[in-house]
């Protein structure tokens, strides 16, 4: 077990190695010395092993590094029948040759690639903010070591941050206290109030992870706690030292493994009459007591947020690589899957035998997460190298929200005069038209409609209609009677774009084979369900999580998205493509858009004026736009 100063190597080692870059040698050593690696030396350790993957050539000698962290669990043999040493044949699902194509193509563009194998802590303990606090440890070490540190890109299943920020918010607007209770009050007309409250405000926040030289070890907290909130209304306006108030409402709210950024800390003191009873309360806010997790030169921006120094994205389809469950049968013992694989009717005893077509027929896949990756990375190289046709064009998709076709365009000045038919696909869509989109190729794509964490709505329709644009067999099923049969009323006859119809579309084949990026402003995109209450490492984390959908069944190669509620988007982001930034570099933009912001009504009050934090890439950063012209460059 070990475990180092976090912050005494730092200082010197920037200074004796600041332009020596990390040799493919020394990187085992350091990947050696945090195998074993007990952040806080509680006796749980974070980082299990860490080691450069074997088979896979380091590449270039010079660039910018860039890590690739690979879970070490997709790593073992799949066993699969017909295949193995002892039969002379390879794996089939075997990574490695793929992740060595990988940096190859990243050695040509221009980078110093580094692959390793990484264990992380992944038991039963809830502490997912910790062992990302260990690896943090890691790529700070490795930057300090190597300024050129550029980023890295994750494979397979790793913690990710849940963040809760509270912040003293001065509104004006009718409002309810103590609703539905005796003492109930109402204030009809707008009235302004203070309102102090914790909310989870990013279910997968990765500037903790991006931003080496912030505090954000000083927020996190392991242990579920409780949280106060107070509302204070103020008939004359909140004073801005705070003031007694006579109408008022607190409660709390509970976290567990959490980072809090409290930019709303609070003084409450209760006004009591001679008899003892409360008769108000005395709110002092201390606004200035505010961006803990900020270092120095963040401090020093007009708009006070953290910036990331590397850049992380994440490609991960454990979630996602979800098969029929293989023991259930029906009541003739037939399964879900005919003897060639494809979905099927079954009949139960009963109507009240058959299993819920969402939460009760599905299971995890290691074979499919293997295939998804193999795919998602032949994909990337044939990108990269030109050897698949790029769809040279933006389209746009909303459903109840403006178009985003002329914010797309601003990432190649050529795009805003091609013709829009089809591309641009607006007012209130059902899931045929939706799917037709998807199959008109383009290179940059963004999607604008009201989403959760698991897919996005667009209008109801039939689903009849939507079984014959998908192509095939649909891959799930509806209850009918005491039968599951083959169909997508359930799943999609409400109107929701989801893991069930992507990956019908994947099943049959039914989308182009051209490669998109995506820009997706709809809530909670990218969230992991379960983030709140469950360990990463939980069966039950981050299932049939809809960007990840998108990303995996519909020809991904990176989404930028949401993890919250709200109204933004990343600005800045198609003009950073259109330099020729990399995704992960356009996702930086923002932050460094919004930091400058002259004031906070730039960036939506004292509530949004940390909205970057929200936003978090998936699938591979290095990425970037490249043309017909440029398809095989750098």
């Amino acid at each position: 077990m070990k475990n180092f100063p976090v912050f005494e190597w730092m200082a010197a080692a920037a200074l004796l190695f600041a332009a020596l870059p990390v040799q493919a040698d020394e990187f085992a050593e350091l990947s050696r010395d945090f195998s074993g690696f007990d952040l806080d030396r509680d006796g749980t350790v974070e980082i299990e092993s860490l080691a450069p993957l074997a088979g896979v050539d380091p590449g270039a000698a010079e660039g910018p590094l860039v890590l690739v962290l690979v879970e070490a669990r997709l790593l073992a043999p799949s066993h699969l029948p017909g295949t193995g040493p002892e039969r002379g044949t390879r794996d089939p699902l075997d990574l490695v040759p793929a992740l060595s194509t990988l940096a190859g193509d990243l050695a040509k563009e221009g980078w110093r690639p580094r692959v390793l194998s990484a264990a992380l802590y992944a038991g039963e303990r809830h502490q997912d903010g910790r062992t990302l606090l260990a690896l943090r440890e890691f790529f700070r070490r490795v930057r300090a070591l190597d300024p050129s540190f550029a980023g890295a890109v994750l494979v397979g299943a790793f913690p990710e941050a849940f963040l809760v920020r509270s912040c003293n918010w001065r509104k004006k607007e009718p409002i309810v206290l103590r609703a539905g209770s005796p003492d109930e009050k109402r204030f009809e007309e707008p009235v302004d109030f203070l309102r102090t409250m914790p909310e989870e405000v990013a279910h997968r926040c990765e500037i903790v992870l991006c931003d080496l030289d912030g505090r954000w070890e000083d927020l996190y907290t392991e242990p579920r706690e409780r949280i106060a909130w107070t509302i204070g209304v103020y008939p004359g306006g909140v004073p801005a030292k705070g003031g007694v108030t006579s109408a008022w409402e607190t409660g709390s709210w509970t976290f567990q493994d959490f980072f809090h950024a409290n930019d709303g800390r609070l003084e409450v003191r209760e006004v009591l009459a001679p008899s003892g009873e409360v008769t108000g309360l005395h709110l002092v806010p201390l606004d200035d007591c505010v961006d803990w997790e900020c270092s120095e030169a963040d401090l020093a921006r007009p708009n006070r947020i953290a910036r990331p120094e590397i850049l992380v994205s994440r490609v991960n389809a454990r979630g996602v690589a979800r098969r029929p469950k293989a023991g259930l049968a029906g009541a003739d013992g037939e399964g879900l899957l005919d003897e060639h694989g494809r979905p099927r009717a079954v009949r139960f005893e009963s109507p009240e035998k058959v299993p819920h077509w969402r939460d009760g027929i599905w299971e995890a896949d290691t074979i499919l997460e293997k295939r998804l990756l193999l795919e998602y990375f032949e994909r990337n190289h044939r990108y990269r190298t030109g050897e698949q046709e790029v769809a040279w064009r933006p389209a746009s998709l909303a459903c109840g929200l403006p178009s985003g076709y002329d914010v797309v365009s601003l990432a190649r000045p050529e795009w805003k005069d091609l013709p829009r038919e089809g591309l641009d696909v607006s007012g209130n869509p059902g899931l045929a038209e939706v799917v037709r989109w998807l199959q008109r190729p383009a290179v940059l794509r963004t999607i604008r409609a009201h989403s959760d964490r698991w897919g996005c709505v667009f209008e109801a329709g039939d689903a009849g209609s939507l079984d014959e644009v998908a192509g095939g067999t649909p891959w799930s099923w509806t209850p009918r009677g005491a039968e599951l049969v083959p169909s997508l009323a359930a799943s999609s006859g409400g109107g929701k774009l989801d893991f069930f119809l992507l990956r019908t579309l994947w099943e049959n084949r039914a989308l182009p084979e051209n490669a998109s990026f995506y820009i997706h402003t709809g809530c909670e995109s990218i969230s992991p369900g379960g983030a709140a209450e469950l360990p990463y490492s939980h069966p039950g984390y981050g299932v049939i999580q809809g960007g990840e959908a998108i990303l995996f069944y519909a020809q991904g190669l990176a989404l930028v998205g949401r993890a919250k509620v709200f109204y933004d988007e990343p600005r800045g982001f198609s003009e950073a493509l259109a330099e020729g930034r990399t995704f992960g570099e356009a996702w930086a933009r923002y932050f460094e858009i919004e930091s400058s912001a002259a004031s906070w009504d730039e960036v939506g009050g004292d509530i949004g004026r940390k909205r970057a934090y929200f936003w978090s890439a998936i699938g591979d950063w290095t990425l970037r736009l490249r043309g017909p012209e440029k398809a095989g460059g750098g």
